[in-house]
């Protein structure tokens, strides 16, 4: 069996293959053949600097997405020039990976935010009534002001007219 693995070629025996082969050990010793590093290669696949020793390792749980592992494995592989259907046949064989559970999420808000809620409606009745309780006061304030001033505006008037009676003669 061959793997292509750029413009050389890498043959495999399919024995060996079965028994000691893993997704990961290929993708490394092609990787390492091609001079490439594990960083160039997470470049080149718009991947996270860490995915591509996660894959060769074949540690597909610690990826953040394990169901996707199958595609990472096959794109690494495309870029590597390896044979995809020996590879994904390798893989098929040696990984079992969970399928993605299709749960309906309940669209509830967290108890938190409703109590938030509320604190922010009571907070803000309570500011309300501070401003018109403190216009209350200030209006009362300016009426008894008023109502002083009117109070001694007779004896403003008349000391008003005493300066002037002072003043003509």
């Amino acid at each position: 069996m061959k793997l292509i693995n750029g413009l050389n070629e890498v043959t495999v025996n399919t024995a060996q293959l079965d028994a000691f082969a893993t997704p990961g050990s290929l993708l490394r010793t092609a990787r390492e053949k091609q001079g490439m590093t594990e960083r160039e290669a997470a470049d080149r696949l718009n991947l996270m600097p860490n995915y591509v020793g996660i894959l060769e390792r074949d540690d597909y749980t610690s990826l953040r997405s394990p169901p996707f592992a199958r595609g990472y494995v096959k794109a690494y592989g495309r870029m590597l020039g390896l044979h995809e259907e020996t590879l994904m046949s390798v893989f098929d064989q040696t990984t079992v990976i969970a399928p993605i559970k299709n749960e309906k999420r309940k669209d509830t808000r967290p108890l938190q935010l409703q109590r938030t809620g509320l604190g922010v409606v009571i907070g803000l009745g309570v500011l309300l009534l501070l401003v018109v309780l403190l216009w209350w006061s200030r209006e009362d304030s300016a009426e008894l002001s008023l109502s002083k001033s009117n109070r001694d505006a007779p004896l403003f008037y008349r000391d008003a007219l005493q300066f002037e009676a002072r003043g003509d003669e």
